[in-house]
């Protein structure tokens, strides 16, 4: 049976899920920079990559949408919450790459060094390059980080054998910079970062994403409603999401399709002026 998200606004989908659907993807312009930026990094060989932005500016969906456009010609691997000592990490690259299991044990760094390092080259060999990418990588430790300086070491004469693309908050590069990952610095090749929306992008990142559930003409969020959601939301994809779906739970208990400043003030508890203004600064921090 079909799931229906709302029969009043008529919309098989929830438009404003947290989950990152490349499906749902805004092309603002500094997203499609940022993936630029990292696709051309990927297909030019780079070695080591950067990305990095505030909670919910959009990095988890860039690296989905990276993986799904290199996957059919690539091994890809995924690490999420990296908070790993150096050998947990390398056990976890090895599941991610599905690396055929080695004809000895492996109990130490050393040994599933080799034996990933065999694996890519085995992978280089039939013309398949091997891509990782390591989500929320502010929470790596300085050990696993130097154990990306070494995996950065893995190569032939010519090219690299692993990509690595590490993406994080801001805080990643407070921790790059401390003076004893400064070799793991500077092999940095590329840097692409992102930001919070503008309100003109804020108003097209939601007006698509109700477009996208296919019936945008049964709920429409005026400019003024836009501006009051962006402020609250410093312009943060992920609590965009949150607030225009708190909005639309509202307005859907009360029959209302057309949002406007003062509907969404209320439906997200800050009717006064004065209150929306200390709530607006409070999510600002």
């Amino acid at each position: 049976m079909k799931n229906i998200y709302s029969k009043f606004f008529n919309m098989d989908l929830n438009p404003f899920g947290e989950t990152p659907d490349p499906d749902f993807y805004y092309a603002s312009h500094q997203h499609n920079r940022a993936l630029g930026i990292l696709d051309t990094a990927i297909r030019q060989g780079k070695g080591f990559c950067l990305l990095t932005g505030e909670v919910g500016t959009g990095k988890t969906l860039l690296s989905r949408l990276l993986l799904s456009s290199v996957s059919n010609h690539s091994n890809t691997a995924l690490i999420l919450y990296p908070r790993f000592s150096d050998l947990e990490l390398l056990q976890a690259i090895v599941d991610e790459f599905e690396v055929p299991e080695s004809e000895v044990e492996l109990k130490t760094t050393k040994a599933y060094l080799d034996h990933l390092n065999k694996f890519l080259l085995s992978s280089l060999d039939i013309g398949k390059r091997s891509i990782l990418i390591i989500d929320e990588a502010q929470a790596m430790s300085v050990e696993a980080l130097e154990m990306i300086r070494l995996l950065t070491n893995l190569e032939t004469k010519t090219q690299k054998l692993l990509q690595i693309i590490l993406i994080g908050q801001p805080e990643l590069e407070v921790t790059l910079a401390r003076p004893e990952l400064r070799q793991l610095k500077q092999r940095i090749s590329v840097h692409a970062t992102l930001q919070g929306l503008d309100n003109i992008e804020t108003e097209r990142y939601i007006k698509s994403r109700i477009e996208h559930v296919g019936n945008g003409n049964f709920i429409r969020f005026e400019n003024s409603a836009i501006k009051v959601i962006h402020e609250l939301a410093s312009g943060m994809p992920r609590r965009i999401n949150q607030l225009c779906e708190s909005v639309l739970v509202t307005a859907e208990s009360k029959k209302v399709r057309l949002i406007t400043s003062d509907f969404a003030r209320q439906a997200l508890g800050c009717k006064p002026k004065s209150l929306f203004t200390v709530f607006s600064k409070k999510e600002k921090v």
